[in-house]
């Protein structure tokens, strides 16, 4: 049902026709798909298709009634066999609405393959799609769903909004006695708006709106003011007893304001918004928190997919300026609609645009990044009219998550506050040896403290039960050492960072050659080569930071060969190390002693007369560039 109010408008080619009988079938059936009557338009292609009769416009017209019925399976079914045989005359509109289908489906490697044949079709406006490996930017926190015991079986239930201490709905059961007007759409009721009480998180007592708010046609997503004043809602484009169409004879969607008088709690005569146009819809209205910018969905010119969100001033009921696109950042190629903004003023939206589990999903768009909200707030199927009361974090949601795909159902939910575990580890930024008794805390973004404490023995500290999604800041010192800050935003998945402290000096005995890659000389020579030269001005730098810094340069050569000629050559080749540093690096030569020791200190058994691999000889070519003192 909620897509009655989310699909706005579509063109469709018309083909000729020949004068055999199934053809003629086939115009009968798209004479009712452009009247939107998809059911009665279903019955028509599934017989003429089990007739035999295959076209790519058939298969396609199949597919989109089934798609705009939220009927994801059945519609995946015909959008493949339109692809598999009239891949040529596929638009890129039935790729993407067979990408959307397949993920309704969990077949989401397939969906992706279709997604790339949509953008082979276009051009400019779609790199954004489906970016983050399928949109998978998740909310934090966890959410416990239920479904509210007021849902009529048989009939939709959706877009609970809050109306004072009740929540208003919409509706296609039908409380009236008279008889009751069917749409073509989908065969189910027209929507009015109902009422509930909420008492201790139950929901009870339906009533239908009063007062000339409802109508003989469509009344839905509607939005209370702050201070209870003015309604503003969707309903079909019909107002004063007129039902109006566009050029092209198609009912359009408009918002409407109702008002309430100090001395009546029922609502006056609505009238339609200076936004609305009888050649376009504009739909699902919600409010900024300050009541200064309505939100709405609308197909007008100028957006990006078939239904956009959009914003335009407001004070009172009087439209200041022209609407505004809310841009690429949250429009799709495809249906964008039923936004809410929340207190903390974030942007809540469904989509069916992006990667989700599938059909419509929520999401949220915070300090311009799109989020989604994740399971079970999502589902495979529709998922929209999320509406959140930050206070308590309770709300309400509407889904066919459990029901054929036009019945809709309300739920609520509860939030639980995400908490996770973050462990920083620090390091010694020389060394890169983990430092204990390190002092780390966490402050958050007031620098107020939150939790502090030592690191272990494996430079470990963990700060547990920490909120998710806000910014921290991790601070890390030790006596000695340089003191470090880190920021981070905590998901909620535990955390590990490391953090690395750059010590005052450096400990004598340590080997600055584990900072570095092996230094290499080519057989039988001494002068330095361009790739340890690299090397080297590592080591140039490091005595350039620390300018009391004395080291010793040590160069070794493995067994084979003269013990006397590998101890000359050794010595040769610490000469030529030693002269680079100075000469290249500026360093002070009575800062650097060393010799050569040739195979003299081997580190493994590989002496003279015994069979190792080169491996094991490598272990014992080495240079070593020994720290004296600081």
């Amino acid at each position: 049902m909620k897509h009655i109010l989310l699909f706005l408008t579509f063109a469709l080619a018309l083909i000729s026709f020949d004068v055999n009988a199934q053809e003629r079938e086939l115009e009968r059936a798209n004479k009712k798909f452009d009247q939107y009557a998809f059911v009665d338009s279903q019955k028509i292609y599934l017989k003429v298709a089990e007739e035999g009769y295959a076209s790519a416009e058939l298969f396609g017209k199949l597919g989109d009634s089934f798609y705009y019925n939220a009927d994801y399976a059945e519609a995946a079914q015909w959008y493949g066999k339109l692809v598999e045989a009239y891949a040529d005359q596929v638009t890129p509109e039935q790729y993407f609405r067979y990408a959307q289908s397949l993920r309704a489906i969990e077949r989401y490697d397939t969906s992706l393959e279709m997604i790339a044949l949509y953008k082979a079709g276009t051009s400019g406006g779609d790199e954004q799609i489906y970016e983050n490996g399928g949109g998978q930017n998740y909310v934090a926190g966890t959410y416990s769903v239920e479904k509210l015991g007021i849902n009529k079986t048989g009939y939709s239930d959706f877009g609970a909004a809050y109306y004072g201490e009740q929540i208003l709905f919409a509706s296609t059961r039908d409380t009236g006695v008279f008889s009751t007007r069917i749409h073509l759409w989908n065969k189910q009721p027209f929507l009015d708006l109902y009422t509930a009480d909420v008492q201790s998180g139950k929901v009870t007592n339906v009533q239908k709106l009063t007062g000339p708010v409802n109508t003989p046609y469509h009344e839905s997503n509607a939005v209370l003011n702050a201070d209870g004043t003015r309604l503003y809602f969707t309903r079909n484009n019909y107002s004063k007893e007129q039902f109006k169409t566009s050029k092209n004879n198609t009912n359009k969607l408009k918002i409407y304001v109702s008002a309430r008088n100090d001395s009546s709690s029922e609502w006056g005569e609505a009238k339609e918004l200076p936004i609305n146009s009888d050649e376009f819809s504009t739909s699902h209205p919600a409010l900024s928190p300050d009541g200064k910018t309505l939100y709405f969905a609308s197909d007008r010119p100028g957006g990006y997919g078939e239904s956009d969100l959009w914003s335009v001033s407001l004070e009172g009921d009087t439209i200041l300026g022209e609407p505004s696109n809310l841009g690429p950042t949250v429009n799709t190629p495809g249906r964008d609609g039923f936004p809410y903004v929340s207190q903390l003023g974030l942007l809540y939206f469904s989509s069916d645009g992006r990667a989700g589990l599938g059909g419509l999903d929520v999401f949220v768009l915070n300090e311009n990044k799109i989020q989604t909200l994740g399971s079970p707030i999502n589902s495979t199927s529709d998922d929209f009219a999320f509406v959140i009361n930050e206070s308590d974090n309770t709300g309400y949601l509407s889904s066919n998550r459990a029901n054929d795909p036009l019945d809709d159902d309300i739920y609520s939910f509860l939030k639980q506050p995400c908490e996770t575990m973050l462990t920083v580890t620090i390091i010694d930024d020389v060394t890169k040896k983990v430092l204990s008794q390190a002092q780390v805390e966490i402050r958050n973004e007031q620098n107020e403290i939150l939790n502090s404490g030592l690191t272990s023995g494996m430079g470990e500290y963990s700060f547990n039960q920490i909120p998710c999604g806000d910014v921290y800041f991790v601070r890390a010192s030790k006596e000695g050492y340089s003191t470090e800050e880190q920021s981070i935003e905590v998901s909620e998945d535990e955390e590990e960072i490391t953090m690395a402290l750059i010590p005052e000096k450096i400990e004598a005995g340590f080997d600055l050659a584990v900072l570095i890659e092996p230094i290499y000389f080519d057989f039988d020579k001494s002068n330095i080569r361009p790739d340890a030269a690299v090397e080297l001005q590592k080591i140039i730098q490091i005595l350039k930071e620390y300018p009391g810094l004395r080291i010793d340069v040590r160069s070794h050569t493995d067994s084979r060969g003269d013990d006397d000629y590998n101890m000359a050559l050794s010595q040769r080749r610490n000469e030529s190390t030693i002269q680079y540093i100075i000469e290249e690096g500026g360093i002070s030569a009575d800062r650097i002693s060393g010799r050569g020791y040739g195979e003299s200190q081997l580190l493994n058994e590989c002496s003279n007369g015994v069979a190792c691999s080169e491996e094991q000889h490598q272990l014992n070519r080495r240079s070593q560039f020994i720290v004296l003192d600081n």
